[in-house]
């Protein structure tokens, strides 16, 4: 690949890999709904709305350690009460890795994108980070590294798996 490609590739947008299609609950609906939502979308994150305005994000990680690890409920349990908030968000002109290391510093697998006009247009979560970042490995060392620390909290990734 040559040097005019990979160059190239590092100064990619965010808006470029970003999924398009954000899918919303109504903050007043329990985490049952959003499971249900999730499962039948086959998708990691919900944006909350109420009265038309964003009010939150509520993530599969947020299910598994505020619901099911607690044993309790999920129809009585509402979205509110477990979802992320105020939502955090990058422009959608940020480069890829300025996303990725904003991400890593904030213990985050997913965010929003905004446009100029400070209106979510999209969301990146680390599997688009990821795909991302493999297609470009054989570009560049500091992509590798990149992935890794995406997946600081998962298992870690022995040299030898590589």
């Amino acid at each position: 690949m040559s040097n005019k490609s990979i160059s190239h590739k590092n100064e990619r947008r965010i808006e470029e890999i970003m999924s398009k299609h954000i899918v919303t609950l109504n903050a007043d609906s329990s985490a049952f709904d959003a499971a249900i939502k999730m499962s039948n979308k086959n998708i990691s994150s919900l944006v909350l709305i109420d009265s038309g305005k964003i009010v939150g994000i509520l993530t599969e990680r947020d299910l598994i350690k505020q619901i099911c690890a607690k044993d309790l409920l999920s129809s009585k349990a509402p979205v509110t009460s477990i979802m992320s908030s105020p939502i955090i968000t990058i422009n959608k002109d940020l480069l890829v890795k300025e996303a990725a290391i904003t991400m890593i510093k904030n213990r985050m697998r997913h965010i929003a994108v905004e446009n100029n006009a400070h209106e979510i247009i999209g969301m990146v979560s680390s599997t688009d980070l990821t795909k991302f970042l493999i297609e470009g490995l054989e570009d560049s060392s500091d992509n590798l590294s990149l992935l890794r620390s995406l997946y600081w909290q998962e298992e870690p990734i022995e040299e030898s798996d590589i």
